[in-house]
């Protein structure tokens, strides 16, 4: 009854967003695109913090280094909705850990924003490979392909080859890649280090960022506190703090909390989770809100995941 009613209630968030795709955008592009990070709902209801403890399909789109950490086989689907940047994302991944001890994912996301203003369009497509050097370290790779492209001359300044590309081509059409590494200094702690578009585009649509954290977990409980510095977006290097927290209870049902903000765009942010998770498959939901900012947005983000492997929660202390 309890995942019927959640599963419910994301519809229904989901037919909010189509009315609200009535109104134009009232956020910057900058916070409508989001560094063109792929929404996760465990990594957005945690505010961002899954750099250390992100595994799973989280791990292809935040820190590759994480996957071989956990044992696992999912499939994941994924939807996410801004109203007020009019921004819907459509995709999924798929991550194997328990074939090899290389462990392998894929994901990818098809997005647009503000339809009726900019109408960025973009298709981000993701492969990770990783391996555990150790018992307490692992190393990942992630290669990306992203191709995005807007409306000429929609940009603030008018129409320009910098801002609009060429009108018969996307405005970026590139491979880039991340790589990641995580150590497990003692049981439950870990630290992850990741780099992401590491080719150094210098462009907006794959911002060079360094991303860090520190997180703890155990059964039935996890805490991450992350950083990161965008190198590219904003004419100085900026930053972002994150924290975030989860509790699981009844071997079924994650409740997450967490706190961002964001130097660049100059915002604080709240964001929240809920999920329920039986033994072949999960049902998640994240939401973010700008709580100070001059053009207030919020995120929400559904996953529906499927256990190949099946699930456990005494097989480990990371189930989702």
């Amino acid at each position: 009854m309890e995942a019927k009613r959640l599963i419910l209630l994301a519809f229904g968030l989901f037919a909010v967003s189509k009315r609200a795709n009535a109104s134009p955008s009232s956020t910057s592009i900058e916070q409508g695109y989001e560094l063109g990070e792929i929404q996760h709902p465990r990594a957005v209801a945690m505010a961002g913090a899954q750099n250390a403890l992100g595994s799973s399909t989280t791990a292809i789109f935040m820190n590759p280094a994480n996957l071989p950490l956990q044992r696992v086989y999912h499939f994941e689907a994924l939807g996410a909705f801004s109203p007020e940047a009019r921004r819907q994302s459509y995709g999924g991944a798929v991550a194997d850990s328990s074939t090899s001890r290389l462990a392998g994912g894929f994901g990818g996301t098809w997005s647009q924003m503000d339809p009726d203003g900019i109408k960025r369009q973009w298709t981000d497509l993701r492969l990770t490979l990783a391996y555990p050097l150790s018992d307490r370290i692992s190393f990942g790779l992630t290669g990306r392909y992203l191709r995005a492209a807007q409306n000429i001359s929609s940009g603030p300044l008018g129409s320009s080859l910098a801002s609009d590309g060429t009108s018969d081509g996307p405005n970026f059409n590139s491979f880039t890649f991340d790589a990641g590494v995580t150590v497990i200094p003692t049981e439950g702690l870990r630290l992850g280090l990741v780099g992401h578009n590491l080719t150094v585009p210098s462009n907006g649509f794959a911002p060079t960022t360094l991303a860090g954290g520190i997180g703890y977990q155990t059964s039935i409980f996890a805490i991450e506190v992350d950083g990161l510095a965008d190198f590219t977006t904003w004419k100085n290097t900026r930053g972002r703090i994150m924290a975030g927290g989860e509790v699981f209870l009844a071997d079924h049902v994650p409740i997450r909390l967490g706190y961002r903000y964001d130097d660049g765009m100059r915002t604080h942010a709240i964001s929240a989770g809920l999920g329920y998770v039986d033994k072949r498959w999960s049902v998640e939901l994240g939401a973010r809100r700008d709580v100070a900012a001059d053009q207030p947005a919020t995120l929400f983000v559904l996953g529906l995941r499927l256990f190949y492997d099946g699930f456990t929660s005494g097989d480990t202390p990371d189930p989702i």
